[in-house]
């Protein structure tokens, strides 16, 4: 049993103030980056209260899951402004220019915060990339997240999957084939994000080519899991669209409805990216799943 906290973390009010100051020239990059980094140390510690297995940087630089890797990578560009999902947050959708996009140079430094202990690393997935830019995912995989994920010190990396839940048939094979690009290097989660997982299960999630996968359990009933399920599961079980927060008991008795149903490897998260909330609901729901992973335990 493990718990830990992928993707995009809330900034705070405090960070929120300072990167709207240099968007209109009343503060400094330099007063920007030092309250980056007092939120990274507030991140940091609000997960070793909680017990959290993986520690994580929480993105704070990022805009969104896509654009600081669209940035780095010749042959892709920022296109239009792009509502994500169902939610009010707005993204530039990564568009093609090339027909074999290719990362220049991995990112490091701000946008992969050192830490203090063991971590994890959250990157889109290669189909999540790929959405709508007219280029395969294993293109993508192959030129631009391989040489990321191979230049990465990470003990899991969890690639991001907001859109495969809502695509046609044949997604879980394109995803397939990509991910078999990404091998060799730290183990890899496909988070299955904001979405029911049920039809890709009938699909051959279970089989794809990574250690674990992530179900948003807001949105896929426990028995959609197959039995026998023989790979590290992250099961989302902290709301990241709501601010309600979640009973750690409640959490607990439903690890026991996975593991009833052959689970051995479980993962605690969110179902999604905990931005969607404010950072104090996010801080106090960490501190819950910690709580839910002691109970479980017990």
């Amino acid at each position: 049993m493990q718990a830990f906290a992928p993707g995009i973390y809330p900034r705070s009010e405090e960070l929120v103030q300072a990167t709207r100051d240099l968007d209109r020239a009343r503060t400094s990059q330099e007063a920007v980056d030092a309250q980056v980094e007092r939120d990274l140390a507030e991140l940091v510690s609000v997960q070793q209260a909680a017990g959290l297995d993986l520690l994580a940087d929480g993105m704070l630089r990022w805009q969104d899951v896509f654009r600081p890797l669209v940035e780095a990578a010749d042959g892709l560009e920022k296109g239009a402004l792009t509502r994500f999902l169902d939610t009010n947050t707005f993204y530039r959708a990564p568009s093609a220019a090339t027909a074999t996009p290719a990362l220049s140079q991995p990112l490091n430094g701000g946008y992969i915060a050192p830490l203090p202990g063991p971590r994890l690393v959250t990157l889109p997935s290669p189909f999540a990339l790929a959405h709508g830019t007219g280029t395969e995912p294993g293109t993508l995989a192959e030129g631009v997240l391989k040489p990321q994920i191979d230049a990465l010190d990470a003990e899991l990396v969890v690639l991001e999957e907001p859109f495969l839940a809502r695509a046609e048939d044949g997604g879980v094979e394109k995803l397939a084939d990509a991910l078999e690009k990404l091998s060799g290097g730290p183990k890899l989660a496909l988070w299955v994000t904001f979405g029911s997982a049920e039809q890709l299960f009938e699909q051959g999630l279970a089989n794809l080519p990574v250690d674990a996968i992530g179900v948003d359990f807001f949105a896929t009933k426990a028995n959609a899991v197959p039995e026998g399920f023989d790979k590290a599961l992250l099961a989302g079980v902290l709301d990241a669209r709501s601010s309600v927060l979640e009973e750690p008991g409640e959490i607990a008795a439903f690890v026991g409805q996975l593991s009833a149903r052959g689970v051995e490897e479980i993962a605690l998260v969110p179902n999604g990216d905990l931005q969607y909330v404010s950072e104090a609901v996010a801080r106090e729901k960490l501190a819950r799943l910690g709580q839910a992973k002691t109970e479980a335990l017990a």
